[in-house]
């Protein structure tokens, strides 16, 4: 295996500090150009990953601040005390992290965005499929968390124009984005991620010495659901798109595990955070929430609250864009004349639309988005997890995932896993009552239990079942699951996971065969 530049998983020093700096901008031209998401390009190599803390603050930014204190807000407003919102928001995250390190498993064995994965796996229509779900669904969260951004600006100034800020401010908030992983990665853990944790810490501990005794009881709220709280937390905690962050990370199943505990931690005290301030305020305006906790934690600072929520609002939005722009990339990146930024350029567009339909057009529109992304694009990592990690112990069918194909090479579809997918979707967004005007809600909504889990086990073994057949039925079953050209051609075992990672470990490569195995 290659060695990797960084030898310390946990910064201690200065001179770590600046080998991390020095390291960081040596990719920043590859991260600006391409970042690893084209087929030419599609594979972060080994001795490019980074280590153990960069990924600690990335990932406190993405769990951490204004946006995680209006989860308190809305779990506390359903009529759940101090003690039932801990307990929801535990087993939500838990249940989120469950699928998070199948996910970031699969991004560091293979090195490749999700997008990219899905070419060689559901072939050129189910990646398209795909796509559509990992370019569409980040775009109403960079809505959802401009439009916070504004409204709390509104709330710290007063100065309105809600409307033509969240649109403006949807559209620039790509701005890190321009820089790849490198961009997002240093501006998450330099900057926003001290200043959320050190604000957290004093504004809990305040609470609890001053005002602790006012916490007790349950609110009177409008009833929201156990499990659509539940499902509420996994919505926000989720990304989906896991393995475009951990393609830069070890390829160890238990390697993310600390950094998920470490902002399972925040995600906590923020959610926590949110309820507090709430209960003390005894409003439920999210504006004269954030205003009351601008007095009571920031000392009536409001330049100060200002900064922080801009620059918090800002690292989220970078994790958001991440997502989409890797979609756009695996679409249309490959061509030549074609340029990362002008990808940016586009999804940003895209932040605007969203920003005006999820804002001012949609019911419950955080919700619908939080629902939506929590099924759609897990349920295909499950379905490429299972490909990779299940099927050559289940079947013998080994797919090698040691190169990104180029549209012609790719196979036409994986016409199971596109079952398996649009199945697990259907049921996960009738479970969560997400269709536009309430379409198919024949049942109420906690009746449903956790619906994101059982839409990803639906996703899965569904996969399982549907390969079963087509390997009963069709002559050619690697052929039937889009197999790409050289994915035909490679004599691996059927039993093998083959990928970056195992390539490295052994130390050879897949050779062609001279004809494909008929068959499995």
């Amino acid at each position: 295996m290659t060695e990797p530049r960084h030898r310390e998983e946990i910064a201690h020093d200065i001179d770590e500090f600046r080998r991390d700096v020095a390291f960081e901008r040596q990719e920043l031209d590859a991260s600006i150009k391409h970042d690893y998401s084209t087929s030419d390009t599609g594979i972060v190599p080994l001795d490019r990953r980074r280590p153990m803390w960069h990924f600690m603050g990335l990932w406190t930014t993405f769990v951490a601040g204004f946006s995680y204190m209006f989860l308190g807000f809305e779990i506390r407003d359903g009529g759940h005390g101090l003690g039932a919102t801990i307990a929801i928001t535990l087993l939500g995250y838990g249940l989120y992290v469950a699928y998070a390190m199948v996910g970031s498993y699969l991004g560091s064995r293979t090195g490749q965005t999700h997008a990219l994965l899905t070419r060689s796996v559901f072939g050129i229509g189910g990646s398209w499929i795909v796509s559509a779900f990992v370019l569409i669904a980040p775009l109403g969260w960079v809505a959802f968390q401009a439009n916070l951004l504004v409204t709390l600006w509104d709330g710290f100034y007063g100065w309105d124009h809600v409307f033509t800020l969240t649109l403006l401010l949807a559209g620039v908030m790509i701005l890190n984005n321009l820089l790849g992983f490198t961009g997002i990665s240093v501006f998450a853990r330099y900057l926003v991620t001290p200043v959320l944790i050190l604000w957290c810490i004093y504004l809990i501990i305040k609470v609890l010495v001053t005002d602790a005794g006012s916490l007790g009881g349950t609110p009177k709220g409008s009833g929201l659901p156990f499990w659509v709280a539940v499902t509420a937390v996994i919505g926000f905690a989720m990304w989906g798109n896991e393995p475009d962050f951990w393609r830069y990370g070890k390829p160890r199943f238990l390697w993310p595990l600390p950094t998920y505990l470490f902002s399972a931690l925040w995600f906590l005290l923020f959610t926590m955070a949110g309820w507090m301030m709430a209960e003390l305020s005894k409003s439920d305006d999210p504006a004269a929430i954030f205003g009351y906790t601008v007095h009571y934690s920031l000392f009536g600072a409001f330049w100060l609250a200002w900064i922080i929520a801009t620059i918090s609002q800002f690292a989220i939005n970078d994790g958001n864009y991440y997502e989409s722009v890797n979609a756009g990339q695996n679409l249309i990146g490959g061509w030549h004349l074609w340029r990362r930024p002008y990808t940016c350029l586009l999804v940003a567009g895209g932040g605007v639309i969203a920003a005006d339909l999820v804002n001012f057009h949609f019911l419950n529109g955080w919700f619908k988005v939080a629902t939506f992304l929590a099924i759609t694009v897990p349920c295909a990592t499950v379905i490429m997890a299972v490909d990779h990690f299940l099927l050559p112990r289940l079947y013998r069918i080994s797919r090698p995932l040691t190169s990104v194909p180029a549209w012609q090479e790719a196979g036409a579809i994986n016409v199971p896993a596109v079952i398996a997918l649009l199945g697990a979707v259907f049921f996960g967004v009738t479970g969560t009552a997400s269709w536009p005007h309430g379409w198919l809600e024949s049942a109420p909504q906690n009746s449903w239990g956790p619906v994101p889990l059982e839409s990803w086990l639906i996703a899965g073994v569904g996969y399982v079942v549907l390969v079963a057949a087509a390997r009963a039925v069709v002559p050619n079953v690697k052929a039937a699951l889009a197999f790409s050209r050289q994915a035909l051609t490679a004599n691996v075992p059927g039993d093998a996971v083959v990928d970056i990672a195992s390539e490295a470990e052994a130390g050879v490569r897949p050779t062609p065969a001279a004809i494909p195995a008929p068959g499995v």
